[in-house]
């Protein structure tokens, strides 16, 4: 079951020009999103309401930053420091600790954990006595948990959203900022003072900064991709929704800097909840809990006692962080969502994207090009390349790039198993392919190596946009983000280039022997 935090690869909208998740979940392809339009039920309604007037919002809520799509495509100009008004910095436990109380008094059961700074997530559930193995912990009531059905504060505002039918992601996301615009008059004002003020979250890179610190990473299509979904969504809002209600939408508070923030907030702490159907859900206190690679507990509804709950899966003292697992994620996912990288070498569950394509120059490319397409693929695709190896589609994909004219019969059968579409995996093999198979997969990874060597010898390293103290100290912690990545992603590179060349040099020391093999054979012959 699956029951690790919900990741958004933009289903709640419908692109335009989109290139479909394929091979592995989570390894949404690389694309570029030129426009996008909300979800299909977004239809006016056929009677809309007239609005009726809110009270007006103070001047401090006014944002003189605004993005637009154009964003995505040109280095943005906005200072590091500008957010939203309400949330804390990410380290506050004064925010941390009236949050608790707040629970407390709203339903929260005593807890055997506690909020305090931590050495990994800056804040963190610690324990406060023994806690063992199998030990379920938490206990959040469901009426403590923020979901699609939760009650609006503005109930205006709510009307209008679900008489849009907003999809879950959009939606929450209006929700957090109407319920944080209203600050103390909303219920939900405690947890709203406990978020980051600035979620860590690509979102908050700058065009440029993606650029300059992800320019070896695959990833770095993702963010530019995710980026412009959001924009997208915005946009989309604004213009359908907002603009038609402009008293209960004011664009001081709608913009597009409330919802990077609220986006950011979803991304890093939205989590499925399997056994309450697969809502998507906000759950107070336990969006505390951190990361780790090395456990398997994960948050869900507890029908017995009626809470979200998780089950540990190792036991801890006091004094010691508790983790969960936000799910089976590379380092890449990590820091597109979340805005961390584990230290290398310590996540099971690494990969990185690796991109192959068909070579234009090839008198089948034609007809190779159009068995993709038959099946759902392109030109240039990404496979999800791990220490332990490489998924068969990759190979399959190999084969049909390498393949040759007389083979045009079995260009299909390759394009089926590249793209997994068949009722099992299928197994391929073309022996008399597999050695230029596999140095054709050895090419592609000694090129990616070399990306990444450059970036991280600093030919392509920095973009100077330091510009006070706050500016370098997040510059440098970019920085270390973007180094950190590329070495865990290179090293699963070179473990596959040291695979490959010696599977190769294995295959060519049996070619040769076997020509030895049949020359003294001859030789014996002939005597």
């Amino acid at each position: 079951m699956e029951r690790e935090r919900e990741e958004w690869d933009g289903a709640c909208i419908a692109p335009r020009t989109r290139t479909q998740a394929r091979h592995c979940r989570g390894f949404t392809m690389a694309s570029t999103t030129t426009a996008t339009t909300l979800h299909q039920q977004f239809r006016p309604p056929s009677h809309p309401r007239a609005p009726r007037r809110i009270r007006t919002y103070p001047p401090t809520i006014r944002f003189t930053i605004r993005a637009t799509a154009a964003s995505t495509s040109a280095p943005a100009q906005r200072e590091a420091e500008a957010g939203v008004p309400w949330g804390c910095e990410i380290e506050s436990l004064e925010s941390a600790a009236s949050l608790e109380r707040w629970l407390t008094a709203s339903g929260l059961p005593e807890q055997r954990l506690a909020l305090e700074k931590v050495d990994i997530g800056e804040r963190g559930l610690v324990a406060l006595k023994n806690v063992r193995n199998g030990e379920k912990l938490l206990f959040v009531p469901p009426s403590l948990v923020i979901t699609a059905d939760s009650e609006w504060t503005n109930r205006e505002v709510g009307e209008v959203m679900k008489r849009y039918s907003v999809p879950d992601w959009p939606l929450l996301a209006t929700y957090l900022i109407s319920e944080a615009s209203l600050e103390g008059s909303s219920r939900w004002s405690s947890y709203i003072d406990a978020l980051p003020r600035q979620p860590y979250s690509l979102l908050y890179w700058t065009r440029t900064e993606i650029d300059a610190y992800l320019v070896a990473c695959p990833i770095r299509e993702r963010a530019i991709s995710r980026i412009g979904d959001v924009i997208g969504t915005y946009n989309d809002l604004r213009d359908r929704i907002f603009s038609k209600y402009p008293d209960l939408f004011p664009e001081e508070v709608y913009n597009m800097e409330t919802f990077r923030w609220s986006f950011g907030i979803l991304f890093s702490r939205l989590v499925r909840l399997e056994s309450m159907d697969g809502r998507v859900a906000l759950v107070p206190w336990a969006d505390m809990l951190n990361h780790s690679p090395e456990v398997d507990a994960f948050l869900d509804y507890d029908k017995s006692s009626q809470g979200i709950v998780f089950t540990t899966d190792r036991s801890y003292q006091p004094g010691e962080q508790v983790f969960i697992s936000y799910g089976k994620k590379s380092s890449g996912e990590l820091l597109l969502s979340y805005g961390f990288v584990p230290k290398e070498g310590t996540n099971p569950n690494d990969s990185v994207e690796f991109m192959v394509s068909l070579n234009k120059s090839d008198e089948c490319y034609k007809e190779k090009l159009q068995a993709l397409k038959r099946h759902g693929l392109s030109e240039s695709e990404s496979f999800p390349l791990r220490v332990t190896g490489w998924p068969v589609e990759l190979m399959a994909y190999a084969f049909l790039v390498v393949s040759p004219p007389e083979m045009i019969q079995r260009f299909d059968e390759m394009a089926v198993a590249a793209s997994n579409k068949g009722s099992s995996k299928p197994a391929v093999q073309y022996p008399e392919l597999d050695e230029d198979a596999l140095q054709f997969i050895l090419d592609c990874c000694e090129s990616s190596i070399k990306k990444y060597t450059k970036y991280l010898e600093g030919a392509k390293g920095s973009a100077e946009v330091s510009i006070n103290s706050k500016q370098a100290t997040r510059t440098l912690l970019l920085k270390q983000l973007a180094r950190d990545l590329c070495i865990s992603e290179r090293r699963i590179l070179y473990r596959s280039q040291y695979i490959l060349r010696r599977r190769l040099r294995d295959m060519r020391a049996g070619g040769e022997l076997k020509a030895l093999s049949l020359f003294n054979g001859l030789r014996n012959l002939f005597k």
